[in-house]
């Protein structure tokens, strides 16, 4: 078979097509290798985002509440050292069920957000806000701010 090329000889023809192959092989590589953005050292992109419940540190106002009003049932129960047990296990059980009641209470909505940093690592951050993925972040004081 006769195979006919644009150009003279087929010396040519071999080098165009093995730098074409080249070209090819090593393209993806060249954009895997694409430096990051190392000017900004406080900045990154948001990987990930989600807005989670947190509970807020009780004042001790629930369990002081609880306590008493536990004690003050517990105290309806039994007599003699039974009644004194009876006020303990109630002041101890209303302590607890009011400070859980109370730290339920005081919840607020947080989102976490993760980010990749221009070096490479991964961060999460717990912030009043959202964040979309991709979105072009910078740590200002412990805290995200849009680029």
């Amino acid at each position: 078979m006769n195979f006919t090329t644009p150009f003279k000889s087929a010396r040519t023809s071999s080098l165009i097509a093995a730098a074409f192959v080249t070209a090819m092989v090593t393209a993806p590589m060249a954009v895997q290798a694409q430096p990051r953005d190392h000017g900004c050292r406080d900045c990154g992109t948001v990987i990930s985002s989600r807005t989670v419940e947190q509970a807020q540190k009780a004042s001790g106002l629930g369990a002081v509440g609880g306590a008493v009003v536990g004690g003050l049932l517990g105290n309806q129960v039994g007599s003699g050292n039974g009644r004194t047990l009876a006020t303990v296990a109630g002041a101890a059980a209303g302590g607890y069920a009011g400070n859980n009641i109370e730290r339920s209470r005081n919840t607020k909505m947080v989102t976490e957000t993760r980010v990749r940093m221009s070096d490479g690592d991964i961060r999460t951050f717990t912030n009043q806000g959202s964040y979309r993925n991709g979105a072009k972040v910078r740590v200002d004081h412990g805290h995200l701010v849009r680029r």
